[in-house]
């Protein structure tokens, strides 16, 4: 009995009853209709193309430009590429020491002679080789100096003075082979070739024994200038070779040109041709030089500015 009476509880609690409408009750109107609610997969209506376009373009950041990496320059990098040409610009100091001994291979006597020149030259350099014209004035001024001819007896008329205020322009080329020492240093060798054209006077003079004389000889002998053919031996032309020309009172020369001893042109030829070529930075080279030429023993020091150039910022 209590089972069932437990049963009937759950289901009529399970289930209940269907209320019945009242019998005057009026039927519940219907409430209106609400506008359905869009599908959440509707699709909506796309904004015009033409906007979307220009938003895009107004929100797009400009594209950067990259450009291509290069090298850069570095004044102190003074390597050299190969097969590419360098060019320097500068100017030149030599002087150049004529020995009393060298003198002594033609005459006797004599005495140590030094010159000064000074050029401009351009560098022309490749492949560790340069190319270098110049063009130079060298002056070759010199007091009175007193000479003896060569394997002649000691007689007067063997000895004169020689005086020379002779200048000289010369074009020239120096071709040099370089071995790098370190970075900066190289050691050069090569050879230089050239003519110049001689200009100025050169005065021979005779001379005759006097101890008023102005030059003397190696037996400590005072010498004098012949102003005329009378004034003492040595200053006859008889007494040399029968001479045409009487060489006294300063008497100068006369050019190869008149018949003379004076030279027009001149050649220079430098071989060997050694020295130092220094270059701390791009735009600039030095070189120390020396070597030995048909005038003697010389010496060289030079500047140049380098041509090379910062590439341009593209």
């Amino acid at each position: 009995m209590v089972v069932a009476a437990v049963g009937t509880i759950a289901l009529t609690l399970a289930c209940p009853a269907v209320a019945q409408p009242k019998k005057d009750a009026k039927p519940a109107e219907p409430a209106p209709a609400a506008d359905p609610a869009p599908a959440a997969d509707a699709p909506t209506d796309p904004a015009p193309a033409d906007a979307t376009d220009a938003n895009a373009k107004k929100d797009a950041k400009p594209a950067e430009t990259v450009e291509p990496p290069h090298e850069e320059w570095d004044i102190k990098d003074v390597r050299e590429e190969p097969l590419k040409t360098y060019l320097f610009i500068g100017a030149r100091y030599r002087g150049t020491i004529v020995p009393a001994f060298i003198q002594n291979l033609f005459v006797e006597g004599g005495k140590t002679i030094y010159s000064n020149t000074v050029g401009v030259e351009l560098d022309i350099r490749k492949d560790g080789f340069s190319l270098i014209p110049a063009l130079s004035y060298t002056e070759y001024g010199t007091d009175d100096i007193l000479f003896k001819q060569k394997n002649t007896s000691d007689i007067p008329g063997n000895y004169s003075m020689a005086n020379s205020s002779l200048k000289s322009v010369y074009a020239t080329a120096d071709l040099l082979w370089s071995t790098p020492i370190s970075k900066q240093l190289s050691f050069e060798y090569g050879a230089g070739f050239g003519v110049g054209v001689v200009f100025g006077d050169l005065v021979t003079n005779w001379v005759f024994q006097s101890p008023n004389g102005t030059l003397s000889d190696e037996q400590g002998r005072k010498w004098a200038l012949c102003q005329t053919e009378a004034d003492g031996a040595g200053c006859n032309r008889r007494e040399h070779q029968n001479s045409d020309v009487a060489k006294v009172g300063r008497y100068t020369e006369p050019s190869w040109f008149s018949g003379g001893s004076k030279p027009v042109f001149f050649p220079w030829i430098a071989l060997p041709q050694l020295g130092l070529r220094y270059k701390p930075i791009k735009q600039f080279e030095g070189r120390f030089g020396l070597g030995f030429s048909l005038t003697g023993f010389w010496f060289g020091l030079s500047g140049a500015y380098g041509l090379e150039q910062k590439p341009k910022e593209k």
